[in-house]
């Protein structure tokens, strides 16, 4: 339950900082919270709360509360032949 609290907070935040008359908040699966014994979403379970995906629709504008701030990665840390290696195995290099 904790998890959700801590998405949940950050949906706030997104919808406190978008404008948009409609907005889809859903998931890749549902989650059971102790219906017949049953806790969190184990793969291939046929339980009706965890194939339930969730969908809310609703809508944002924007109050301007949240300036996210970026920093240049680190990149003393990570080899010219690790880049790379990652960027073939995601596809995006041969």
């Amino acid at each position: 339950m904790s998890d959700l609290r801590y998405v949940l907070d950050d949906i706030q935040l997104l919808l406190e900082n978008i404008d948009s008359n409609r907005v889809v908040i859903t998931a890749d699966h549902g989650e059971a919270f102790g219906e017949y014994g049953v806790l969190g979403h184990k793969p291939g379970s046929l339980h009706p709360k965890i194939r339930k995906v969730p969908w809310i629709v609703t809508s944002a504008e924007n109050q301007n509360t949240y300036q996210p701030t970026v920093e240049e990665p680190d990149m003393s840390r990570v080899s010219e032949g690790e880049i790379e290696e990652q960027l073939s195995a995601l596809g995006y290099k041969t």
